[in-house]
């Protein structure tokens, strides 16, 4: 069963949760360790750890804006992938969160990229667990994202502006774009 520990600067989980974070996202998708860190200050954004038998699996980075709950980053460690927990994630977060809009954003899936069958599968993933395409993609720092949702309707790209602002800052407005 797994143990979720919501971050206040315990190192440990500060440490398990950096070296995920760096192996499991792309430079270009991801901020600097250190700033990372810092958004967990704002009561919008919180960061939870998840373990089972003092053994970390993974973390989501979460952010609140109005009646949804943005899955900003969800990564399970490699060596538990394909074990049903993330999974176990999800169920935990729709269920903790059941009065949200729960909404997340994977990478466009496309035949023109490289990694296009990894892409296929975080998508069937996502649909699998109850996601519906929200019909909304973004173009941050670059890189092209779909989003997906679970609750009682869409979310506008407005409100998306709002949750990347509260998990950036007002800065990264200037990176994210309407893509087609």
């Amino acid at each position: 069963m797994l143990e979720k520990v919501k971050f206040v600067n315990q190192i440990y989980v500060k440490n398990d949760v950096s070296t995920l974070l760096v192996s499991a996202f792309p430079e270009n998708e991801r901020p600097p360790v250190d700033y990372f860190f810092t958004n967990f200050e704002n009561d919008n954004n919180v960061l939870l750890a998840y373990y089972e038998n003092d053994i970390f699996i993974g973390f989501s980075a979460l952010t609140f804006y109005k009646d949804i709950c943005y899955i900003f980053f969800l990564a399970v460690s490699p060596i538990y992938r394909n074990k049903g927990y993330g999974s176990q994630i999800i169920e935990i977060l729709k269920k903790e969160y059941s009065d949200y809009i729960l909404l997340l954003a994977y990478e466009e899936v496309d035949q023109k990229y490289p990694n296009y069958l990894e892409r296929i599968n975080r998508e069937k993933f996502y649909l699998k667990r109850g996601f519906i395409n929200n019909n909304l993609k973004t173009n941050e720092w670059g890189v092209i994202f779909q989003t997906a949702y679970i609750g009682h309707r869409k979310v506008t790209f407005e409100e998306y502006q709002q949750i990347f602002r509260l998990g950036f800052g007002d800065f990264a407005l200037e990176y994210l774009k309407k893509a087609n």
